[in-house]
């Protein structure tokens, strides 16, 4: 699930699990166990069925973003396979509705389970310098099977900046279970998105730096770089100098290309979110 940035087009990227195919990281590779503390998460809001992408930092923690955190009714489920289970889990449902379920309240077999917290500043407000669009997920159980990312120091990001070149320079990891888009062999080729649930990674170009954004710029046919990410991959991570930098918030494009906003986890406002769930650098 990435969000499409309100200021540029007016549509909601978290995509319902239930719903037809949702998206994943354009232009990547197939993960393996590249990224083994990287992990698809599932939840219940008031209006649907949800997934996301989210990393481990601790044992019992995990970061995504805010909006893959708040208002979520019950517990997030999760997995890390690299692919992950064809048949996704179902909460009781509550209305009969199929939409307002009450959530999960432990974790379904061959998944894990945790307790989701969203920033308490996220509105739901894309924006470049007031996001506040990070959440963590803290574990009923903790997770040993992979080694947790390191999250930055402070103002890493700005240091990185004000290198040489800038950023533009640098070349940024993104990991996810997002959808990609094909290109349909027959008319009229109206490109296609595609779900299968699979953790894919790829390279994309720094862009620009705002008080709580990374911006990156995100082309597949890039000549520096591999692509970008796209919904599905909301919350998922950035990494770039053995750092988790940043998670994916927003987009510019229904097809994901142009550029992708992520929120920042070297800054003041995450790490005071960060710090009642981690020790920090």
């Amino acid at each position: 699930m990435r969000r499409v940035g309100t200021y540029l087009i007016t549509m909601l990227a978290v995509l319902a699990v239930t719903a037809g195919p949702v998206s994943a990281i354009t232009g990547g590779e197939l993960d393996g166990d590249d990224h083994p503390n990287v992990a698809m998460i599932v939840f219940y809001q008031p209006d649907g069925r949800f997934r996301c992408s989210a990393t481990l930092v601790s044992p019992t923690v995990l970061v995504t973003a805010a909006h893959c955190s708040e208002g979520v009714r019950g517990k997030t489920i999760l997995t890390f396979d690299p692919v992950a289970p064809a048949t996704t889990p179902r909460a009781d449902d509550d209305a009969g509705d199929g939409m307002s379920q009450t959530g999960y309240t432990s974790s379904p077999a061959g998944w894990l389970a945790g307790t989701p917290h969203a920033h308490p500043g996220w509105d739901g407000e894309l924006q470049l310098n007031d996001l506040h669009d990070v959440g963590a997920i803290v574990l009923d159980e903790p997770y040993t099977a992979a080694t947790p990312a390191m999250l930055p120091p402070a103002g890493y990001l700005g240091n990185v900046a004000a290198m040489k070149f800038g950023l533009n320079r640098q070349i940024f990891e993104l990991v996810g279970y997002g959808i990609f888009f094909e290109q349909p062999a027959l008319a009229p080729k109206n490109p296609t998105p595609v779900s299968d649930r699979t953790r894919r990674n790829t390279t994309a170009e720094g862009q620009n730096l705002t008080s709580q954004v990374l911006m990156l710029h995100e082309n597949e046919h890039d000549s520096k770089a591999g692509g970008g990410s796209c919904f599905g991959d909301s919350g998922g991570p950035v990494f770039h100098g053995g750092y988790l930098v940043a998670d994916t918030s927003f987009g510019a494009s229904i097809f994901c290309r142009g550029f992708g906003g992520y929120y920042r986890l070297d800054t003041d406002d995450a790490r005071m979110f960060l710090d009642d769930f981690v020790t920090l650098p």
